[in-house]
């Protein structure tokens, strides 16, 4: 599939986005639609690609159309879009959006075929997930094939979940991750000591993981957590009355998970 010409509707700092670095799209960038003429223009120049438009009806003769402005400008910019430009068939990609492909949408009376993309984070764009119209998840496909990253496909309606796993596994975690760094400074290691020692335990248990799955988790760990929520709990709690409670409640999460 050809895909010369890719549209890009934008707010200022796209240059800051993942689009920015995917040649295989800045070869193909056409016309290139902001709030203003002169912002439209700040982009191509910082890309080093496309040609700002003034209207939206540049963007007719593009294939694909690339969107990347915040979610709480998402409906009037597509508003807008459909309002100025004869959509037939149109392959749009919502980039780094919330919202699913099949969420409400000024789209939804019109003939485009929308898709939602993300870069799956910590990752440094190698890995992207989205979902929607199965003829822009081909187009996608071969898009990033060709700078060499990988593209998985999400389940249809399965965006919140994706965000769960991300979420469970990044930014919950921290206070965990706070947790055991001030328990074993406490207990007598220098923070570089402490995150060194947290970190390899991680690591242990995901690669651990990654292999056994649930099977990792065994009767001797479940004993041990037990005797800690039981005996250890008002000892932590003379050295810092914060982590007591973050641990059981840990102890108790993982009791009854598993």
């Amino acid at each position: 599939m050809k895909l010369q010409g890719v549209g890009l509707i934008c707010a200022g700092g796209a240059t800051g986005s993942f689009l920015a670095r995917l040649p295989s799209l800045l070869a193909r960038l056409g016309p290139v639609k902001a709030s203003s003429f002169r912002i439209a223009r700040q982009v191509s120049h910082s890309l080093r690609a496309g040609q700002a438009a003034s209207h939206y009806s540049a963007l007719e003769p593009c294939p694909i159309v690339c969107v990347w402005v915040p979610d709480s400008s998402l409906d009037r910019t597509l508003r807008d879009f459909a309002a100025q430009t004869p959509i037939d068939k149109t392959m749009v990609v919502l980039c780094e959006s919330a919202r699913e492909s099949g969420s409400p949408s000024p789209l939804k009376s019109t003939s485009a075929r929308v898709a939602t993309l993300h870069p799956v984070p910590e990752l440094r764009e190698g890995m992207f997930v989205a979902e929607g119209h199965p003829d822009v998840l081909r187009a996608l496909h071969a898009l990033l094939a060709e700078d060499g990253r990988k593209l998985i496909e999400l389940k249809c309606g399965s965006k919140p979940l994706f965000f769960a796993g991300v979420h469970f596994a990044s930014p919950l975690l921290l206070p965990w991750i706070a947790a055991a760094v001030d328990s074993l400074r406490a207990s007598g290691l220098t923070r570089a000591e402490a995150v060194a020692v947290g970190e390899h335990l991680g690591a242990r248990m995901l690669h651990r993981y990654a292999k056994a799955g649930e099977r990792v988790w065994n009767s001797k760990t479940a004993a041990s957590l037990r005797r800690a929520l039981e005996h250890d709990l008002e000892a932590i709690r003379r050295h810092d009355p914060r982590l007591p409670e973050l641990y059981e409640q840990g102890i108790r999460i993982a009791l009854a998970r598993f």
